[in-house]
């Protein structure tokens, strides 16, 4: 009760501060996302669906922003084919709902015959349309109002500790006992506990951490020794820790990747540290080891979820375990996007189309899906080919300028918030090899303000690079805090 009464407060104040600077109660609403999801946050005011703390702080700083951005004479300095293709992928997330809506027969015959939850009416457009926005809503705020160093540093600082504050409760709720279970232990007890006690599916925070550990570990670049030693290394460690509880194999692999990415091209002198980092969660964190080669090293113990199909590609690979049953949905809904090429058939097509259905009927209840555990083979079913066109490019070009940026040793304004966005927009392309989605959801919202921060330093850049001033590319000689270091 008195945590709810705290919050509350803390709710009213940041409201009313909004009206007065909306960009710092912008970044307020993503530092919150560490603690909204929260099951002891309340999820309505007064009964009224939908009006909880983090949305009415959101209402306030959407209305402060629209209101105040004319006064402050903004101009939108988003590049024109980026709002092109932003326009394309909002026009398909609505386009997928408009479809859903108008005929959801499968999802209807899905819940009549097992019983499985849909959304339709007002909830279908409040959880995929309203939603979907609003997750994206904070990231552009950012990127209109992020004109001075000050102004970035404090974003970055918001975004860094919103990841610091998640793994903590990861580790406060999955305690460091769960590190020496099995690795199936290991997986039920995330999946119960991680959603129990932080809110947020254990793949989804497994995803988070893969990139969070990358994105804090750039901030180096602008802190004190002293700040690094006593911030930056303990925060790894946390958030190390804390993907290794998730118990989540695609984070673990993502966030090697990234390590061998970022070392090989810029921190060629951490690559020594390689192995004993893995000699040291050897010896932490073994049910991590063990969740890591789940199917690709013999387990006698493990039981074949369907013994009619073999999906063994050899004596120690069971492609059954090694995707966790993914092998089943992937074939029929590559079938499925072959049938419909072009715009694919809608909203939650997976479960609208039959083929849940079909899975269910044939492997048992046990395996759902309702969806395809895969964004780019989801995207496809729901949107076409047609449809992926503008989405798919959109985020090769988030790729490739946060490359640019990262590679761009001319400012380490540069490199920093080059390497912060690419290690969380890789970190969601390379777990949504197995899960994940396109459609913008809580767990994105960091992914979003990186990459809105990346396209505003970008900018500032370009300025810079044709002679005009930037308050928020600072030379480094004239700019200089307590806590950030540019030299």
């Amino acid at each position: 009760m008195i945590r709810i009464t705290l919050l509350t407060l803390l709710i009213m104040y940041l409201s009313a501060f909004a009206w007065k600077d909306w960009f710092k109660a912008a970044c307020w609403l993503v530092l919150l996302m560490a603690i909204f999801q929260h099951p002891d946050t309340p999820k309505s005011i007064a009964g009224v669906p939908g009006l909880n703390h983090w949305n009415f702080l959101f209402l306030n700083v959407v209305m402060s922003w629209l209101v105040n951005r004319k006064k402050e004479q903004l101009t939108w300095e988003m590049p024109k084919h980026l709002n092109f293709l932003l326009f394309f992928y909002a026009f398909f997330i609505v386009l997928s709902v408009i479809r859903y809506l108008s005929d959801p027969s499968g999802v209807l015959e899905l819940d009549a015959t097992f019983g499985v939850s849909y959304d339709l009416g007002v909830s279908a457009i409040n959880e995929y349309l309203i939603n979907c926005f609003k997750w994206v809503l904070p990231a552009l705020i950012v990127f209109d109002g992020c004109k001075t160093r000050k102004q970035y540093n404090f974003s970055v600082v918001m975004l860094a500790l919103m990841f610091v504050l998640l793994a903590l409760q990861v580790i406060k709720s999955m305690k460091f006992g769960s590190l020496g279970m099995s690795g199936e232990q290991l997986q039920r007890r995330a999946l119960k506990v991680i959603s129990r006690s932080v809110g947020y599916h254990r793949v989804n925070m497994s995803m988070m951490m893969s990139g969070a550990f990358w994105l804090v570990f750039c901030l180096k670049e602008f802190v004190s020794n002293k700040v690094h030693f006593y911030i930056i290394i303990p925060s790894c460690i946390s958030i190390l820790l804390a993907m290794a509880m998730t118990g989540g194999r695609t984070g673990y692999a993502t966030w090697a990747i990234l390590g061998v990415v970022y070392c090989l091209f810029k921190w060629k002198k951490y690559l020594w540290f390689a192995p004993l980092v893995l000699g040291l969660v050897l010896v932490i964190a073994p049910s991590a080891i063990e969740r890591l080669t789940q199917g690709i090293v013999s387990q006698p113990d493990n039981e074949i979820v369907n013994e009619q199909i073999d999906f063994s590609t050899s004596d120690d690979v069971d492609l059954q375990s090694v995707t966790s049953g993914r092998v089943i949905a992937w074939p029929l809904v590559w079938e499925s996007i072959k049938n419909a090429p072009f715009l694919g058939y809608g909203r939650e097509a997976m479960k609208n189309i039959g083929i849940t259905q079909q899975i269910m009927i044939e492997h048992g209840i046990g395996e759902t899906f309702p969806h395809p555990h895969n964004l780019y083979l989801q995207w496809l079913q729901d949107n076409g080919f047609i449809g992926a066109l503008p989405v798919f490019i959109f985020y090769f070009l988030m790729v490739k300028y946060s490359w640019n940026l990262y590679r761009d040793n001319t400012e380490r304004i540069y490199v920093v918030t080059g390497g912060m966005s690419l290690a969380l927009i890789l970190a969601f392309l390379i777990a949504g090899m197995g899960s994940q989605t396109f459609y913008p959801r809580e767990g994105a919202v960091g992914m979003w303000v990186a990459m809105f921060l990346m396209l505003r330093v970008k900018l500032e850049r370009d300025k810079v690079n044709k002679g005009l001033i930037s308050d928020l590319i600072t030379p480094n000689d004239k700019y200089k805090s307590k806590y950030f270091v540019f030299k």
